[in-house]
This record gives structure tokens, sequence and C-alpha cells, in this order.
């Protein structure tokens, strides 16, 4: 009898430890599932038409779940793609995030800077195209229009920070870019808009836009609002090479205005 006990008592234990195990295999094997999603989110493809019939590509990255959203907007010498690595780490944080190719850039079609009026005219005929795909990605599905962020790159600044006169964004990141007086007085006026801008004191590309993103940015009553001006003639993206810490920083910025973290 007492062996038949110790074989029950054995074969007891076992099957726990067979349960033990099969539990946390089954975890390890959920916590790989999610990670290989997250790592294989990618970036959907979207058609957009312009008011004049221009055909205007962009691309979306979802968490598909319920979150802030925001846009971005290249500067002119890159494309949508300049935005991959930003773009993903807002989406990882749970933000919706849609890049837009400029007409005549990238994917898209159009003049471009070449078309009626130069740079003016391209400007203003892209303004009605980041409202396009500004509209676009507050109608996709988990979206919370109340968390609406905008962003660009050089002239993707100088567009984004119109923008922001037009649509209820609450959030705007400007990168040597600079904003129209327009924009100033929007960002003076709204309190509830917060602010991240940099550039660098030797732009070439746009001199003096340091001291226009300054200003900008003391003028807003939003005490998160913020201007990092670097040492430097580095325009746009590029700044992220030269100042290491200057990407992680925007996105911890830009996660906790979104989100809260």
């Amino acid at each position: 009898t007492a062996h038949i006990d110790m074989m029950e008592h054995s074969a007891h234990c076992h099957a726990r430890l067979n349960w033990s195990f099969a539990m946390r295999l089954l975890t390890a094997l959920i916590m790989i599932f999610f990670a290989t999603l997250s790592a294989h989110a990618h970036w959907n493809d979207v058609d957009l038409q312009a008011s004049d019939g221009v055909k205007l590509k962009a691309s979306y990255i979802s968490p598909a779940k319920s979150g802030p959203a925001m846009l971005l907007v290249h500067q002119c010498n890159m494309d949508r793609t300049s935005w991959q690595s930003i773009g993903k780490q807002l989406h990882d944080a749970g933000i919706h995030v849609l890049a837009l190719d400029l007409r005549g850039l990238g994917d898209s079609e159009g003049d471009g800077m070449r078309g009626a009026g130069g740079f003016g005219g391209f400007l203003k005929r892209s303004s009605g195209d980041v409202d396009l795909a500004y509209d676009f990605l507050a109608q996709q599905a988990n979206v919370d229009t109340s968390r609406m962020a905008a962003g660009g790159a050089s002239c993707g600044a100088m567009l984004t920070a119109d923008l922001a006169t037009r649509r209820n964004i609450k959030t705007l990141m400007l990168l040597s870019g600079p904003p129209s007086d327009a924009a100033i007085a929007h960002i003076a006026a709204a309190p509830e808009l917060a602010v991240f801008a940099a550039a660098t004191s030797g732009d070439t590309i746009t001199p003096g836009v340091d001291a226009r993103l300054k200003t900008a940015v003391d003028g807003s009553e939003n005490p998160r609002s913020t201007a990092k001006i670097y040492a430097g003639t580095e325009h746009g993206l590029p700044m992220f090479a030269k100042n290491a810490e200057l990407e992680p920083m925007l996105i911890k910025w830009l996660t906790q205005e979104l989100i809260g973290n």
C-alpha cells in the first residue's frame, strides 16, 4: 500500500509539473505571437485624390486599437519613406500614423515645385493635399479625433503649421520649417496646442528658421511647448544623425503628449 501511495504521489507531482510547464509554454507562445505581430506590422499604401484630380500616395500604419493619430509630411528633398523609423516608433506606442507623399514627389502625381507659381504655388496647392490626408486619417477606425497631431520637416513643417490653423490639432512637430505669421498667431492663441520645434542655427536652406521657430514656441501659452536649437547646418531629418538625443527626445515628447505616458 505504501508503495502504491508513493506511486500515486509521484504521478500527481509529475502531472502538476507537466501542467506548470504547459502553462509556461503557452504563456511564452502567446508573448511570441504578439511580439511577432508587432514586428510584422507594416505600412499600408493609400491612394488619395486631390480636388484637382492629382493622385496622391500615402502610407498608413495602425496599432489596431483605439488611440491618437499623427500626420507626417516630409521635407521637399525626401519622400514619405523618410518617416519609417519615427512612424514605427509612434505606432509601437499606440499611435495611428499616416505619412503623405507631397504632389510631384515620391509616388504622388503632379508638378510639384516645377508647376505654376514655383515654390509658392506648390505650397498653395499642397495645403489642400494635407487637409485631404488629415481628414482621411481622422476617419480611420479606432482613431481618437480628440488627440490628433501633425508634423513635418522643412516645407512639410510649413504646411502642417498652417494645417493647425484649419483643423483640430492638439500636438504639432516642426523641424526646420518656418511657420507663417498666421500659424504663429494661432499657436499664441491656442494654449491647448503643444509645439515641439527643432532647427540648427546655421541652416543655409532656410536661414533664420531657428529664430522663427523660437519665436513661435516663445509665444505659445502651452507650458509643454519646447524648442531645440542646435549648432550646425543640418536641415530637417539630418539633424537626427548629428544630434543623437534629438530623435528619442522627440518620440518621448510626442508619446507623452498623445498617450500621456
